[in-house]
């Protein structure tokens, strides 16, 4: 059986990322790539848990997202199951304290390239709920991605840069940008009129004359 933590992090942090696997006991999946998020923990009956991380991350990313939702974890085993509250803001104080203790082993350079570990210190000092809400690592980690955009394409932009009012491209629906709120942008998709809110650094495809 192939190892899922060897194919998809580091190598430095396999062993780690294992140990948090048995030590929080959760149901693990790699999913398909989302639109609004990267990863995801949930609660799920009889008190069991599952942490989900999108297939398409590079292997920095992946670790991190990964961390990310155990941290939401091992708040739900500290506060939830001993009943101390019956919920946690999920990304509240707790949230961030168990985020950081459990990165802290990982920031090394043994694990992630200079280029990666500086901004992702700036960030931990006092993490938001998505990478994205800090500019620096998320363009750190997009230098690791494994099908960088090309330049000349100049179809395809970040949803962020696209003026507001104008259509562009996902998948294959076509959406109206809306207003930016925080780290995503709410749009509307022109053949339902429903609204998504969509993370602002998403590539879309625009049509250049």
């Amino acid at each position: 059986m192939t190892d899922v933590f060897t194919t998809h992090i580091p190598p430095m942090a396999v062993e780690y990322c294992h140990q948090l696997l048995h030590q929080y006991k959760f149901r693990f999946r790699i999913v398909k790539p989302r639109r609004t998020r990267l990863g995801d923990f949930r609660v799920l009956p009889h008190n069991q848990t599952q942490i989900t991380v999108n297939t398409n991350l590079n292997p920095y990313a992946f670790l991190i997202t990964y961390v990310h939702e155990v941290a939401h974890a091992a708040v739900h085993h500290q506060y939830v199951l001993q009943r101390r509250v019956r919920r946690v803001k999920p990304h509240g104080r707790a949230w961030q304290t168990a985020f950081q203790q459990l990165m802290q082993p990982l920031l090394s350079e043994t694990v992630f390239p200079a280029t990666i570990l500086h901004p992702l210190e700036q960030y931990m000092a006092n993490p938001g709920a998505t990478t994205y809400a800090h500019p620096a690592l998320m363009l750190a980690l997009r230098q690791f991605d494994a099908s960088p955009v090309e330049v000349i394409d100049k179809n395809r932009v970040l949803l962020r840069d696209v003026l507001e009012g104008d259509s562009f491209q996902l998948g294959q629906k076509t959406y109206v940008r809306g207003t930016l709120r925080r780290t995503r942008v709410v749009c509307k998709e022109m053949a339902s009129g429903k609204s998504y809110a969509v993370l602002a650094h998403a590539w879309v495809n625009i049509n250049v004359d």
